[in-house]
């Protein structure tokens, strides 16, 4: 298996493969991106860039189709092609790739699946339209797949990681807390995640909800834990 670490490289190999998206159509170029690129191991900003170039070249009306085809793959890579096409699709078409997202997740088989398209497109849109996206996490948090409820939590982190306003961590913190006696590992996983990022970048949020965290019956063991470890972080990162 290649690696490949260059953006030339990989503006290279798109090259060849719109030529043959010129020539035969989307399929030809899906099963070039799939023999050229994501069958190969690829860092991932090189991947995005790709997907970029992907969502810039094709007409609007083959995102999606290009998406689905390349879901079907199942290629770890492809998840990030899927998020950043979406991501970029978000200003004009939200609710479908909200959608969308959520039906690649709900589909997948493995935890990185939820990871890497949950940040892309829940984290994204919570980050640039928290209003209208908090709302779209409170419905999706009903959600009876584990893993969009893992993608939710990969979400949250982004969004608070790159900035969040503290208001929209509150809100979010609210819905992170409802699932404080989740017994799922992979909803552990991904709300932990969340929970621990809240800590270590809003500790006065945690601080306001002290009572419900203590409460053992309302509060499972690992959600403390995960708020502990976002503490300690904060209070380290406060003496360097």
């Amino acid at each position: 298996m290649n690696v490949i670490t260059k953006k030339s490289t990989v503006r290279e190999i798109l090259k060849k493969c719109f030529i043959h998206y010129h020539q035969d159509g989307l399929h030809k170029l899906i099963t070039e991106i799939h023999d050229a690129i994501l069958s190969h191991k690829v860092t991932f900003p090189n991947l995005e860039f790709c997907a970029e170039t992907v969502f810039e070249t094709l007409p609007e009306n083959q995102h999606l189709p290009f998406c689905d085809a390349i879901h079907r793959l199942k290629t770890e890579g492809g998840n990030v092609l899927l998020g950043k096409i979406l991501q970029k699709r978000l200003p004009f078409d939200y609710t479908q790739s909200i959608e969308k997202a959520t039906e690649y997740i709900a589909d997948a088989d493995i935890w990185y699946v939820c990871d890497i398209i949950g940040e892309r497109v829940y984290g994204y849109a919570l980050l640039h339209e928290p209003q209208r996206t908090i709302q779209e996490i409170k419905r999706l948090s009903k959600h009876k797949t584990n893993w969009v409820l893992r993608a939710l939590g990969a979400g949250t982190h982004y969004a608070i990681k790159k900035g969040l306003e503290k208001s929209h961590v509150k809100n979010m913190f609210t819905i992170l807390l409802s699932f404080a006696n989740a017994k799922d590992k992979e909803v552990r996983q991904g709300i932990g995640w969340a929970a621990k990022t809240t800590a270590k970048f809003h500790p006065d949020i945690i601080a306001l909800y002290s009572a419900d965290i203590k409460h053992p019956e309302n509060t499972a063991y690992w959600f403390r834990k995960k708020i502990e470890i976002g503490l300690n972080r904060n209070a380290y990162a406060k003496k360097n």
